[in-house]
């Protein structure tokens, strides 16, 4: 049955039966958390640390929120510097009047001693392609260096 077809009755009667629901929910919830907190008294009776509360929040990739992987930022290591920015790198890489896919131009940049991280570098390479006005796009993934 869809909400459309149900009368105000019948949702006030559902959103009651699920607040319910909710609330044993918490009751249950608060009576594992007393359980692990007596857990982590025998535990420390031991010597043992315990977790001192429930296990973490598992944010997007089953990390808790606000942490990261390797380095404190999100990033898989320290960020390479470059004297140039990406599109100059792209232009210096590719001779005017010539075509090359966003793949291409990506290879030879990194060729060309550019430096970068990125586990989508391709799609970088395309995104400044297609914003430079020094490239033309000629049709679907191939650019031509203009100026």
């Amino acid at each position: 049955m869809s909400l459309a077809s149900m009368s105000t009755a019948e949702l006030q009667a559902e959103l009651a039966r699920r607040q319910s629901q909710a609330g044993k929910l918490i009751a249950k919830r608060d009576k594992l958390l007393a359980q692990i907190a007596e857990l982590d008294k025998e535990l420390a009776a031991f010597g043992v640390a315990g977790s001192g509360a429930a296990a973490p929040a598992k944010g997007r990739r089953g990390r808790p929120p606000g942490s990261s992987s390797k380095s404190g930022d999100g990033r898989r290591g320290p960020r390479p510097k470059n004297d140039i920015s990406l599109p100059d790198a792209i232009a210096q890489a590719m001779e005017i009047r010539a075509v090359a896919s966003p793949k291409e131009a990506a290879e030879l940049v990194l060729s060309n001693g550019y430096k970068s991280n990125a586990k989508n570098f391709g799609m970088l390479v395309s995104n400044a392609l297609a914003k430079d006005p020094r490239f033309k796009r000629l049709g679907r993934g191939q650019y031509e260096r203009i100026k």
